[in-house]
């Protein structure tokens, strides 16, 4: 899996990275599955590993997410994604970023997509139980089409992050990207609510879209996922 190229990208263009485990860190990992017998056999997986490490001034946050499907033993969906986002606060509210991310989803007419950028963020709410930034600036991706060319281009990357603790027990999350290009432009939005079950595990249902402006022939420019899955908090 050519998964394994950005994590030695990221760990090049973002040293701090490592570092940054010297110090308490959070994370999560949850899993949703879902599987048929009878006159279809159907198993439907999704994974997602969230991890985010402090050190000083800087804040570094890891994901990955997973997804496949079968039905009678014929691979339908196949997707992982990759992303690793630094900020540096210069103050409470102002902070520089660097963020890199990797797709490889096998359905997509794309061999995978990698993308960095870096720019400036600003934390627009930052309350205990709510939290909203924004941030935007220059990048590059590349675009590798399957059984194509490669193509490369300048972008335009703008997002927002919401955390909000709607009690003890209960908490939204949002997230938007946008990298705008000459060649296509690909957004994503996430929502996700999570619940309290006991102890460090709870309960997330989400909702993800994404959307390619330009695709290869035969696939769809949207894609959407809804889940339901079980989360450890450690």
């Amino acid at each position: 899996m050519k998964v394994s190229r950005l994590f030695y990208f990221c760990a090049a263009l973002f040293p701090g990275l490592a570092l940054a485990q010297e110090e308490p860190f959070a994370a999560s990992i949850s899993l949703g599955y879902v599987g048929t017998t009878g006159n279809t056999d159907t198993t439907t997986f999704n994974t997602e590993l969230l991890a985010t490490w402090r050190r000083d001034r800087w804040v570094h946050n890891l994901k990955f997410q997973g997804l496949g499907a079968q039905e009678n033993d014929v691979a339908r969906a196949e997707r992982y994604y990759l992303e690793e986002k630094s900020d540096y606060n210069l103050d409470e509210v102002q902070f520089l970023f660097g963020k890199a991310s990797y797709t490889d989803d096998r359905f997509s007419g794309f061999d995978y997509q990698a993308m960095v950028a870096a720019g400036y963020g600003r934390n627009l709410i930052r309350r205990d139980d709510l939290t909203l930034q924004a941030f935007a600036g220059p990048g590059y991706r590349e675009n590798a089409i399957t059984n194509g060319d490669n193509v490369g281009e300048a972008i335009f990357s703008l997002g927002e992050n919401l955390t909000w603790r709607i009690s003890d027990n209960a908490a939204l999350t949002h997230s938007f990207t946008s990298d705008i290009g000459e060649e296509l432009t690909a957004s994503k939005f996430d929502l996700g609510l999570e619940t309290n079950i006991v102890g460090n595990i709870t309960t997330k249902i989400a909702f993800q879209a994404r959307h390619t402006s330009e695709v290869p022939p035969g696939t769809e420019n949207t894609d959407t996922m809804t889940s339901v899955s079980l989360v450890y908090n450690f």
